[in-house]
């Protein structure tokens, strides 16, 4: 069976290009599908994340982030699509899935979504969560990321799935001794992730355990406003900003807990990974994800979003309590088992093969 896959890029660090990478390489390694991820805008530039050389990657030159290129951009597709004639194709909700009922071929189009349906209307977007919400109720199939998201899709779409991501961490490796006086967080640094509270968070955990540090690892627009946040509130020292690494996982191993102040999420891929390290985590209770993953109190800690004093006070509970970080560490995981590639990608491989024949029996 061919699939192809439409996404912007591959050369970020983000959890999309992660999730998208580590599910065309088990794909086609490990069921024999013909594979093939199609960027809009790759320009010569390395994916972030190896691809399997079973897996094709096929770049169309086209910035899609200008709206004049999306004609261009919509006839390249058609082509490769002509040529390619690919069983099932499968946007991540870029531009080109407002336009897919446009798209001529005798294959199944689909979407899964790497965000919340909050997503655009906490950016107050909400002409294109419309767009959206119109968009995907045209296509055969549409995979939302976790259960409270598909609740709210089901108002929009006639055929919709809910799977996971998988991580792509072994879940029986090495795990964290969360001994390090070492907090740490990784992401782009843009108004999703809120690294504005997190800063805020932390000058409270500082006054309180300057021993302690939090480190950063990530790029992005917002990473010069963050280092002037960061020096006027004298934290220079206590707060140290890398840039994104492909050794996340060393870090992590490294560190005592992981903390996430994001706005909304889909189902972030670092949670997953982190709990795999038997990484405590304190989040963000927003949508979607955090809460679906973490049990307060139990394998980690949520709070509110926007409560940066409460976030504070349970950051300062793991850094005084060891016992308690080591147990947290252990539950989370033994959550992470649910989340391996083993336990969720035979779940794509009976989407896919369900679609499949549904609409060779027509």
């Amino acid at each position: 069976m061919k699939l192809l896959y439409l996404i912007d890029t591959l050369y970020n660090s983000s959890g999309m290009e992660r999730v998208v990478t580590t599910k065309a390489n088990h794909l086609a390694r490990e069921y024999g599908y013909d594979v093939t991820i199609v960027t809009s805008h790759q320009m010569g530039r390395t994916p972030f994340f190896p691809l399997d050389e079973l897996v094709r990657h096929i770049d169309l030159h086209v910035n899609t982030h200008m709206p004049c290129a999306m004609p261009r951009y919509m006839k390249k597709l058609q082509r490769l699509l002509d040529r390619e004639k690919p069983d099932i194709c499968i946007s991540t909700c870029g531009k080109e899935v407002m336009l897919m009922d446009q798209l001529r071929m005798e294959g199944i189009k689909m979407a899964e979504f790497h965000f919340s349906h909050d997503t655009y209307a906490i950016k107050g977007q909400l002409r294109k969560l419309h767009r959206l919400e119109h968009a995907v109720g045209k296509l055969d199939c549409f995979v939302a990321l976790t259960q409270e998201d598909k609740a709210v899709w089901s108002r929009y779409c006639s055929r919709l799935e809910q799977i996971y991501n998988p991580t792509s961490f072994p879940t029986n490796g090495p795990t964290a001794a969360l001994e390090a006086k070492r907090c740490i967080s990784a992401g782009r640094f843009e108004r999703q992730k809120n690294y504005q509270d997190m800063i805020k968070v932390w000058e409270l955990v500082h006054q309180r355990h300057p021993d302690w540090k939090l480190e950063l690892f990530g790029d992005g627009k917002k990473k010069p406003l963050i280092r002037q946040m960061i020096c006027r509130l004298g934290l220079q020292d206590s707060i140290i900003i890398h840039p994104a690494t492909k050794r996340l996982k060393e870090e992590m191993l490294s560190s005592s807990a992981y903390l996430m102040t994001s706005l909304f999420e889909g189902f972030p891929m670092v949670l997953v990974e982190t709990a795999a390290l038997g990484l405590p985590t304190v989040s963000y209770r927003c949508p979607c994800g955090p809460g679906e993953f973490i049990q307060d109190g139990v394998n980690g800690f949520t709070t509110q979003p926007a409560d940066i004093q409460g976030m504070a006070d349970k950051i300062c509970r793991l850094i005084e309590d060891e016992p308690l970080r080591k147990s947290m560490g252990e539950r989370i995981r033994a959550k992470s088992q649910d989340f391996t590639e083993e336990k969720i990608m035979p779940q794509w491989d009976a989407l896919f093969r369900r679609l499949y024949q549904e609409k060779h029996a027509q």
